[in-house]
């Protein structure tokens, strides 16, 4: 399931483009938003999809090598243990994998990628060790998948651009999703239901209401946001602040005011994280000192009222 971070990654996105285009359509950017989260689903089981199709483009290799004239005892007598992995055939059973393939979505149309993952991969010593054990357990299996996933598809540059050319909702998700998958293949057991390999989009209804309503009360609140933060600029003119910034700010101040139960320091330390991928090298600094005397006066007139685990670090 989608993180909050990623949540706000997206909503950031969304927010900053309706910004650039001078739009304010609420509809409309939700929906984007909608989409964009639901693609993360997609990316999930694309990711898998590859797992699955570096092991059927190494069988494929060594199948051809039997065919050779000249085969070698070595290619006519293979390692296998890789090719029978059994992570890799449950996730082929698995119900939402098979939905899955039924998309267009695929690496067909990069073999190259495909290719030179597998040939990385059999270099590896971890490989070569896994493949001398003809008969590794579930947990080996998943070991060997999980080093694959962590430290070659991880590492390869391509996919990255890849997937920026399949989907623009792709530029942010991968290195979440690459964690997500790992995180799976590290929890599945050889006894689960094939449903056990399962992608909701969100944790819970919480983290449903919240994308909606920091979309929302972004775009109700902006005249005002930028009020607030416009009376706590020294020598500033609201013009000459990094666009970027000021969005960021903008939701901080939605989660102050609208989101009783996320701590103030929690919003805060969120936005300034973002700054630093987001926007100038001096942002975070700017955007806790502004953010700072914000949070003085909503308190101070009562605005702020957190609520359970919203109370927690209260500043």
């Amino acid at each position: 399931m989608i993180s909050r971070r990623l949540i706000r990654v997206k909503s950031f996105q969304i927010l900053f483009s309706q910004v650039l285009k001078n739009e304010n359509d609420f509809n409309h950017s939700y929906k984007e938003l909608s989409k964009s989260i639901s693609k993360t689903q997609d990316l999930f089981f694309l990711i898998l999809r590859l797992i699955v199709d570096v092991r059927d483009f190494g069988l494929e290799k060594t199948e051809t090598k039997k065919l050779k004239h000249l085969a070698t005892k070595e290619d006519l007598s293979p390692k296998m243990a890789f090719f029978n992995n059994t992570f890799i055939n449950k996730i082929e059973e698995n119900k939402q994998y098979k939905r899955f393939q039924e998309l267009s979505l695929n690496w067909n149309e990069y073999p190259i990628i495909i290719d030179r993952i597998y040939k990385k991969f059999i270099e590896t010593e971890e490989y070569k060790s896994y493949i001398l054990n003809e008969k590794n357990t579930f947990k080996e299996d998943k070991k060997i998948v999980n080093f694959l996933l962590e430290n070659i598809i991880a590492e390869n540059e391509d996919i990255v651009d890849t997937l920026e050319e399949m989907s623009i909702y792709w530029t942010e998700d991968f290195e979440f999703i690459i964690n997500l998958v790992s995180k799976t293949i590290r929890t599945i057991k050889l006894s689960d239901e094939d449903d056990r390999i399962y992608y909701t989009v969100y944790k819970d209804n919480d983290d449903k209401e919240f994308a909606y309503n920091l979309i929302k009360f972004a775009m109700q609140g902006h005249d005002n946001s930028i009020d607030l933060i416009e009376k706590h600029i020294k020598n500033w003119e609201i013009e000459r602040i990094i666009q970027a910034d000021i969005v960021l700010m903008e939701m901080a101040i939605v989660e102050f005011v609208n989101m009783p139960s996320i701590p103030i320091k929690a919003s805060l330390n969120e936005y300034i994280e973002l700054s630093k991928y987001y926007s100038s090298a001096k942002s975070k600094i700017f955007i806790n000192g502004v953010l700072d005397k914000v949070i003085k006066e909503l308190m101070s007139e009562g605005k702020i009222l957190k609520k359970g685990r919203g109370l927690i670090g209260q500043l």
